[in-house]
């Protein structure tokens, strides 16, 4: 059942541009193919180059654009990635589909599971994975949308540092394995924008279940919430905040686990160096336009990850701040070119890539 929906919506998401736009003569109706290189550097991937091409247009009538982004990159820490990304409305506005598909072959670091893993827990492995998500919504009023979702993973981890944990076999996914899951979503999304919002808000709930009966090693449960909202402090100086939890149950291989860093949530911090089945974690961010294409921010954040919800505490949330510069890469459609530098509790990381963190 699960692979009959993927080709499903694969197929869907190749053809729907063309369908959306057969027999429309509205002269509104822009659209175009944006081939560009990519270049971009994390403490995660090292420096990444490859090339990208994303196909943006817009549904007669209907003011957000829909876009279908396809890559392949290559980083200096040897990981290689293949994407496909879309995210597409239909009917005026109707319905939107959110799918999104990748395979990698990524070395890694595992630093262990809780919130106080010592540095000396690190340790390198290198997972092979193919990858899907998707959620098709339906718009229930002006601003309220819900929609099945789903998740299917196989995976494999083909190199893992020889006494290391991962090593022994022990922990849920150090084996690999498929996961594979069915639920919902459900949201409020009043931004004038997706890409980079400078006003509204988006609350977000998301429910999935990973079962045998879906095809799925693991069974387990994950609740995510997403809470966002945008402010216009003084003319184009957005006030960006965003409050997010994570919440699982059940057997969670150790990289579904619920985990923050990288170059979205609490940048400062490497992707994964804390995760746990449990996640909270708050940021912020201020956006300054200065001269021609050319932006600053300021942003700072706090977030933690426990093994049960009432182990959470005050004293255990751990903090990061930083500055980042912005060029408006596509003025129209408000996507950015972000340079930022984050700094955590003795870590620190840049982050060169596209697009805001949220």
């Amino acid at each position: 059942m699960v692979r009959a929906i993927l080709l499903f919506v694969f197929t869907y998401l190749l053809v729907a541009p063309a369908l959306s736009q057969s027999g429309s003569t509205d002269s509104t109706n822009t659209s175009g193919i944006y081939p560009l290189p990519i270049l971009f550097y994390t403490p995660e991937t090292g420096t990444a180059f490859g090339a990208a091409a994303m196909y943006l247009y817009r549904v007669p009538g209907f003011p957000r654009a829909s876009t279908v982004t396809g890559d392949v990159i290559y980083t200096t820490k040897k990981q290689i990635i293949v994407e496909l990304d879309g995210d597409q409305y239909f009917d005026r506005g109707t319905y939107r589909l959110l799918a999104y598909a990748k395979y990698q072959r990524y070395p890694n670091k595992y630093f262990g599971i809780g919130n106080n893993c010592p540095e000396t827990d690190e340790e390198d492995y290198t997972f092979k994975t193919l990858y899907f998500r998707g959620v098709l919504y339906r718009n229930i009023s002006s601003r309220l949308n819900a929609g099945p979702a789903i998740r299917y993973e196989n995976s494999s981890v083909v190199e893992t540092a020889s006494n290391g944990a991962l090593a022994r076999g022990i922990i849920p996914g150090s084996t690999g394995g498929t996961v594979a899951a069915l639920g919902g979503v459900v949201n409020w999304d009043s931004r004038d924008n997706t890409i980079a919002a400078y006003a509204g808000s988006l609350y977000q709930l998301t429910v999935l279940f990973y079962r045998p009966a879906f095809g799925s090693d693991f069974s387990f449960t994950d609740i995510q919430i997403d809470a966002r909202s945008f402010y216009e402090v003084l003319p184009e100086q957005i006030l960006a905040v965003q409050a997010t939890g994570e919440f699982m149950t059940g057997r969670v291989p150790f990289h579904y686990l619920a985990q923050f860093g990288g170059a979205s949530l609490l940048r400062g911090y490497y992707d994964g160096r804390y995760r746990d089945k449990q996640c909270i974690a708050l940021q912020a961010e201020y956006r300054i336009p200065v001269w021609w294409r050319f932006g600053i921010v300021g942003f700072a954040g706090a977030a933690q990850v426990a093994d049960q919800i009432n182990n959470f505490g005050l004293g255990r949330f751990w903090l990061a701040g930083g500055a980042g510069i912005r060029f408006a890469w596509n003025q129209e459609e408000r996507v950015n070119l972000r340079v930022d530098y984050g700094i955590g509790n003795n870590s620190s990381g840049i982050y060169v890539t596209v697009t805001e963190a949220f």
